[in-house]
């Protein structure tokens, strides 16, 4: 019988030494504002893969409360805007206040399934934390999207998934844990897909190339952290149980398709977007 005690005792939290860019952080800290697992462990594995330098613009897609955006201002002193639909524009301003990041963080409200009110070539980087699944499961996303991106910028993906595409078989007999009768799998983890399945997807525009696109080697100890940390502040016993309920299902399952994380990084062809000079209007 699964207990809390024995999620205590055995769900593993991420290494610290691994992320040397959160030294001095809590956990509380780390996992402030979030809206699904990973918190800033995963958001520093997605800053590696941007290459940042001081002063460079890059659009943070879905940023929920503008945890990552203050982030990325703060520890990489990058430019930032900062969209979301869910989240008001001067909540995340408030955040960007509180970190001392007020310049280099610009919220912004929109719905990122619509036309962006953005110049094409206009960002060196995109950067889009446990969101994806929500709105960018079709080629025309990104086509759009990476429009916007400069010839030679990098596009970054960090996200929850499963380690691989189900079956046939496994879609007719769905484990009770990954889909018990509410919402849970049509409006979540349907949406997950494989990793393998976002970079073909991706790679599919002919717009970008992929340079990675993996499993993270603590991708699955990122959701037993968020659990424990869900559980420190304040989770019913029986929601951490259903949760931990989930993630245990795949490590018990081997054949099926688990819980975990995927880092996507690509990079825009540098003659991509590029227009002929001359001197008409």
């Amino acid at each position: 019988m699964l207990t809390i005690s024995n999620v205590q005792g055995t769900f593993r939290q991420p290494n610290r030494a691994d992320y040397p860019e959160l030294t001095g952080l809590t956990s509380g800290q780390i996992y402030e504002g979030k809206m699904g697992p990973g918190g800033l462990y995963l958001a520093t594995h997605m800053a590696r893969a941007l290459h940042l330098e001081p002063g460079k613009l890059v659009l943070d897609l879905g940023c929920g409360r503008g945890a990552t955006s203050c982030f990325l201002a703060g520890q990489y002193s990058a430019t930032v805007i900062a969209l979301d639909l869910w989240n008001p524009a001067t909540a995340i301003y408030r955040r960007a206040r509180a970190a001392n990041v007020t310049e280099r963080v610009i919220p912004l409200r929109l719905d990122v399934t619509q036309t962006l009110p953005f110049a094409e070539d206009y960002f060196d980087a995109i950067f889009c934390m446990d969101a994806i699944h929500y709105f960018g499961a079709n080629s025309g996303f990104f086509s759009r999207l990476l429009a916007l991106l400069k010839p030679g910028g990098r596009l970054v993906i960090g996200s929850p998934c499963f380690s691989h595409e189900f079956t046939s078989s496994q879609l007719a007999h769905m484990p009770c844990e990954y889909d018990d009768g509410t919402s849970l799998w049509p409006n979540e983890f349907s949406r997950y897909h494989s990793p393998s399945w976002w970079g073909d997807l991706i790679s599919g525009t002919g717009l970008v190339t992929v340079t990675t696109c993996q499993e993270l080697p603590d991708g699955i100890v990122l959701w037993e952290d968020d659990t424990l940390d869900n559980m420190a502040r304040g989770q019913s016993e029986q929601a951490a149980l259903k949760d931990a309920a989930q993630i245990l299902y795949g490590r018990n399952h081997p054949d099926f398709p688990y819980l975990t994380h995927f880092l996507l990084a690509a990079q825009k062809d540098p003659s991509q977007g590029e227009r002929p000079s001359g001197n008409g209007p």
